[in-house]
């Protein structure tokens, strides 16, 4: 016998559906509410293989209700309940597992208690069988399936042994990336409609954005991940192993250079190596401006510091390297010329020098700019240098 849970704001609505439900032979209610924090609330206590959500109630409506099930992890299945049938696709995407439109038909409620019986049934099969797997990992003494999280460069998310996620939507990658640059903190629900649906009416918004969080929950569980977004008093997080980025390693390793005793040759060259291209590279995300524009500064910063300390020991090689880089990152950057030319000519590559004043010319005259004096006495100096 499947048990349920029914909520919905009318009364009459409650009482015409456990009447139905209970002609089917296969469900037992029990229990009812009328309005969506109180469904919360039983769905924890009473644990139903299934609720009967109405979407339309006051407070909190039954979109919001599936969300807050989702982020609870509890094992609940979810079936909307709806006048309006312009709800039936968000209703499929927020991982319903089926929807009943008003007035109810017996033929269509026989079929979604069907659905639900192979769902319940299934659901605790694949629980059986991950209690035997994850018993079999524990004695075998494996350790679990690697993570990966790349937000420098190209935005990826793997799991070793169980491949890479892909994304349904641009939308669902857009969230995931606000979430996991803005990592430990807790995100306001409004603060991520105004961020990615700035021009969108508020309740639709509201919809988009728990269809997104619904597509990462159900994508992340096909990576073996559950709770991969967290819920709790209107706020968003994900999960703390999926925090754990490139991004955050470099921004921590970053900020370690700041402290005292920070910022030797060996620090430098394991952050700089952390670098593996812009944050989102391939994404023009408007809200991320700012944490692009601070990791461009901070690998400019770390590269030119490596510069200074390799001129010091006369490293000329890897001087020319972290200069050359340091110019993929800023090609219009005097001081990332001025590195090179010292550098080839502390190398005796005296017409390398005089290519790079070239190519700075090139890329100056593209601005419309004249060198800095700083520039032109030093390309004299090395010339004299030269004949010297």
């Amino acid at each position: 016998m499947i048990t349920a849970l029914l909520a919905d704001d009318e009364e009459h609505a409650l009482s015409l559906l456990e009447l139905l439900l209970h002609q089917t032979g296969e469900v037992k209610v029990i229990g009812r509410c009328g309005n969506g924090i109180d469904a919360i609330a039983q769905i924890a206590h009473l644990k139903p293989d299934v609720a009967f959500l109405d979407i339309e109630m006051p407070g909190m409506n039954g979109l919001e209700v599936a969300e807050r099930l989702g982020s609870a992890a509890l094992d609940t299945q979810v079936v909307f309940v709806t006048a309006y049938d312009r709800y039936a696709v968000s209703a499929f995407e927020n991982d319903a597992l089926d929807y009943l439109l008003k007035p109810l038909e017996v033929d269509r409620l026989n079929r979604t208690v069907g659905r639900v019986k192979r769902a319940v049934s299934r659901r605790k099969s694949e629980g059986s069988e991950q209690q035997r797997s994850e018993a079999a990992t524990a004695a075998e003494g494996n350790p679990p399936c690697e993570l990966q999280v790349q937000l420098l460069g190209e935005i990826q998310v793997s799991v070793e042994g169980k491949g890479r996620l892909k994304w349904r939507t641009s939308k669902e990658k857009e969230l995931f990336a606000y979430l996991a640059v803005h990592y430990g903190s807790r995100i306001h629900r409004d603060v991520l409609l105004d961020e990615l649906w700035p021009d969108e009416h508020y309740q639709k918004a509201k919809v988009y954005l728990h269809t997104c969080v619904s597509y990462l929950r159900r994508d992340f569980r096909q990576l073996g991940m559950e709770d991969a977004v967290i819920y709790e008093d209107e706020k968003y997080s994900l999960a703390p192993q999926l925090e754990c980025s490139d991004y955050r390693e470099f921004v921590d390793a970053a900020a370690s250079l700041l402290q005292p005793g920070g910022g030797n040759a060996e620090q430098l060259e394991r952050t700089v190596s952390l670098y593996s291209g812009r944050l989102f590279r391939s994404e023009d995300y408007q809200w991320a401006d700012d944490e692009i524009r601070h990791t461009e500064a901070a690998i400019e910063a770390q590269l030119l510091r490596l510069t200074q300390i390799y001129e010091t020991q006369r490293d000329y090689g890897r001087m020319i390297a972290a200069g050359r880089r340091l110019l993929q990152h800023s090609p219009y950057n005097e001081e990332a010329y001025r590195i090179l030319m010292k550098a080839y000519a502390g190398s005796g590559k005296h017409d390398e020098v005089y290519r790079v004043y070239e190519e700075m010319g090139r890329r100056l005259d593209e601005l419309q700019i004249q060198a800095s004096d700083m520039t032109l006495s030093l390309y004299e100096g090395l010339r004299v240098r030269k004949r010297g």
